[in-house]
């Protein structure tokens, strides 16, 4: 960064999560690393934003900030210089002067479109194509917000991005800390019928397709044991070889416990879990998608599967179970691939993009 002066970035959000979430994850992370880098950082919430489906009405959610005022999150550490504000909705009023404005998710990003130049220059983090909720004349329509710079964290974001704008687009794949995700326990060591994976109640996420294909495994490989890890609540009837963690404190640790993890998403922006699990040495299994071929390469990175196809998702964990040397050398050749996703290669290509505004 110049000398002088500190950039100010106001980062928007679409609301205040109180729970991990994978989008909001990377928002924060770009916030803290940004503000180490000596930018003058600013998180607004608003209470309200249009098509955004609320548990709660608007006065209650008010109320609710008015309680909670501006307490830290409690899943994530934001750097300590980086301050938070709650606004009614995504105005001029409302929204602080700045340099430069990061925003996420299509209606926010639609919202941010409408304010004024001295509220900064615009970034439009492009974090998945976010087409599940319908209303994709509105998605489009958030690609080509005047004066805006599109940053997508996968190259097939970019190509479908491109052809609903002309507005400059950059790639800048997601970054994952390695201080915080590495491999501790050696991944020839670990027992090959151990699997890890993240639990969901969102439909897209395949959880039930990924419980179905473990059911299969066990019936083959009567020792293998499971750890599944997520942020809803344990789900019910689970057999006694499948642990279950609710919001684990270490997931480095989790991993690290696991030889293989397995993904069965319908669709991911980038698949931040699988990429974490990869740099803590699991080797990956998962759908044949494309969030997940930004680093899954079937038999060189990870070993691929078609979505909801139960039976060869358990195929293909019977098959590294048993061939322990291919799962050593695909979980390797994994970890060594995505190491170019560490988050100071993505802090870098951001903050180039920041001084070219």
């Amino acid at each position: 960064m110049q000398s002088g002066m500190p950039l100010e970035i106001t980062f928007i959000l679409p609301f205040k999560p109180r729970r991990p979430a994978g989008g909001f994850r990377v928002m924060y992370e770009y916030a803290n690393r940004l503000a180490r880098r000596g930018y003058k950082i600013h998180l607004v919430y608003p209470i309200k934003t249009r098509y955004m489906k609320y548990r709660f009405p608007c006065f209650v959610r008010y109320l609710l900030s008015k309680m909670e005022g501006f307490k830290r999150d409690v899943w994530f550490e934001l750097d300590s210089s980086i301050t938070m504000s709650y606004v009614p909705r995504v105005e001029d009023k409302y929204i602080p002067d700045a340099d430069i404005i990061i925003v996420t998710w299509w209606s926010t990003a639609l919202e941010t479109g409408k304010l004024g130049p001295n509220k900064g220059k615009k970034i439009n983090l492009v974090q998945g194509f976010e087409n599940w909720e319908g209303r994709e004349d509105l998605l489009f329509a958030s690609y080509d917000i005047k004066n805006t710079v599109n940053v997508v964290v996968a190259s097939y974001l970019k190509n479908i991005v491109r052809k609903y704008t002309k507005n400059r687009i950059e790639l800048i794949e997601n970054g994952i800390d390695n201080t915080k995700y590495f491999v501790k326990d050696k991944i020839e060591s670990r027992d090959p019928s151990t699997v890890a994976m993240a639990y969901s109640i969102q439909e897209i996420k395949g959880s039930k397709y990924g419980l179905e294909a473990l059911r299969l495994v066990k019936e083959q490989v009567p020792e293998l044991r499971v750890q599944m890890f997520g942020i809803s609540p344990c789900p019910e009837g689970l057999p006694e070889w499948i642990r279950y963690d609710r919001e684990p404190g270490n997931l480095c640790d989790v991993y690290n416990r696991n030889a293989i993890f397995i993904s069965n998403s319908f669709t991911e922006g980038f698949g931040l879990v699988s990429v974490e699990s990869m740099f803590c040495g699991c080797a990956l299994v998962c759908t044949d998608i494309e969030g997940h071929q930004e680093y899954a390469f079937e038999s060189d990175t990870a070993l691929l599967v078609e979505v909801r196809n139960t039976r060869q998702m358990a195929d293909r964990i019977i098959f590294l179970i048993g061939d322990n040397d291919y799962r050593i050398s695909l979980a390797k050749r994994g970890n060594e691939y995505v190491q170019r996703f560490e988050w100071d290669n993505a802090v870098n290509k951001m903050e180039k993009v920041i001084g070219s505004l």
